[in-house]
């Protein structure tokens, strides 16, 4: 398996004539050209509706980060949740192509985006996406004195580089006041914890970086300096599944396998919740209206 993949998806060819030869075109090209040696193209087509499926690609960016490209026409409403869920992760261009030179143009620039760290992101919001992760890994949820870190330690490594102490101070003062964070006072000087009454915001916000609070998020998002949000990639290993069908008993397994096979037999019509636990504590929990896209979630672990 190639260690870098651009992302296509497309109309079908009876909406796109010609897109299946482009894609086989481009797909020649990047065998032959040494430089995309280490790259592959991994496309899917778009349903009758010019939509897809958002959570199981979603997913497969977040196992191998990647450019994701969307060629028009796509539906508005798919193309936003997933350009939300992947704010963090991967760039995400939408493009009108005509022929197979218009798709080379598209993926070379997708290329080029992501090896100069794009997408982008406020440098505030990448700072507190990696203090909520440093405190997290390091389980200082409050409680007794072990449980909160000492404020000259927030930008010494353990996921939260020196290079940010200029800022490392206000982010944090933003994180207390918006309830991310509790504090107290020792020997005059402030410690930091995760606040327990916001386990599952604390979560989003390290896993996918996700603000429950808006207000908080628009705070950070007003930060003109930008740092690359190669910052904020983690290899993401899933150790377990947990699927719950209707009324039906929780599922649990370590084997993806298993949890596909659990999910063919759900019943149909039910809601689904898939929770998804990876190393170092990160939890990915989705929920779906259909089964169909619950077993392509999962399939995307694979």
């Amino acid at each position: 398996m190639r260690p870098d993949r651009v992302y296509l998806l497309h109309p079908a060819q009876k909406y796109l004539p010609g897109i299946k030869a482009w894609i086989g075109e481009v797909e020649s090209l990047l065998r032959d050209d040494p430089s995309w040696g280490k790259w592959d193209l991994l496309a899917y087509s778009y349903n009758d509706q010019n939509s897809f499926d958002v959570q199981p690609m979603f997913v497969r960016v977040l196992n191998k980060p990647g450019p994701v490209i969307l060629l028009e026409s796509v539906q508005a409403k798919a193309l936003g949740n997933l350009r939300e869920k992947l704010r963090t992760h991967a760039v995400v261009i939408l493009r009108a192509v005509t022929n197979s030179t218009d798709l080379w143009d598209v993926v070379e620039e997708a290329r080029r985006r992501h090896e100069e760290g794009e997408p982008l992101l406020p440098r505030k919001l990448v700072v507190a996406v990696l203090i909520v992760r440093k405190l997290r890994k390091l389980n200082h949820w409050g409680g007794n004195a072990k449980g909160y870190l000492w404020h000259y330690d927030l930008a010494k490594g353990r996921g939260v580089d020196d290079r940010f102490a200029d800022v490392v101070h206000e982010v944090a003062n933003d994180l207390l006041t918006h309830g991310i964070l509790i504090d107290k006072t020792s020997q005059g000087l402030k410690k930091y914890a995760l606040n327990p009454n916001r386990k599952a915001e604390v979560h989003a916000i390290a896993d996918t970086g996700t603000f429950f609070n808006k207000h908080l998020e628009r705070i950070l998002m007003r930060d003109l300096r930008e740092e690359s949000a190669s910052y904020l990639y983690e290899t993401k290993t899933a150790q377990s599944f947990t699927i719950l069908s209707g009324n039906v008993q929780l599922h649990q397994c370590v084997s993806v396998s298993d949890a596909i096979s659990h999910a063919k037999g759900c019943q149909d019509g039910a809601k689904y919740e898939a929770k998804v636990e990876f190393q170092k504590g990160h939890v990915l929990h989705e929920v779906f209206e259909e089964r169909r896209v619950l077993i392509q979630f999962l399939e995307a672990f694979l």
